[in-house]
């Protein structure tokens, strides 16, 4: 798989800078000719919700969709990028805590 600890805690932000991620989370995904690119990163799997909402900005705590799981996390994920071949999240101490493979997606 390749990813390391580096690339999991570090961000390099639109004009070059950088930025060093605490102990969290990290979406990684990964596309059918073997490349992989990291995602948002998050204290807490339930924080990726975020990523979720149908309204923006969010204007309250219930625009925020309930967690359910890491499997419907990754679902909703793969739904919405369908260029994606696989999506996991990682602690950014490289321990994979989970990852969906687009043909085992089921909704």
């Amino acid at each position: 798989m390749g990813i390391t600890i580096e690339e999991l805690i570090m961000h390099k932000g639109l004009y070059g800078e950088v930025k060093k991620y605490d102990n969290g989370y990290r979406i990684v995904y990964f596309y059918e000719d073997g490349h992989h690119e990291m995602g948002a990163y998050c204290k807490s799997i339930e924080g990726f919700m975020v990523s979720f909402t149908k309204s923006d900005p969010i204007e309250d705590d219930d625009d925020i969709p309930e967690f359910i799981s890491t499997e419907d996390l990754l679902n909703r994920y793969l739904t919405r990028l369908p260029k994606v071949s696989a999506v996991a999240i990682f602690k950014t101490d490289g321990t994979m805590i989970a990852k969906k493979d687009r043909e085992k997606l089921f909704i």
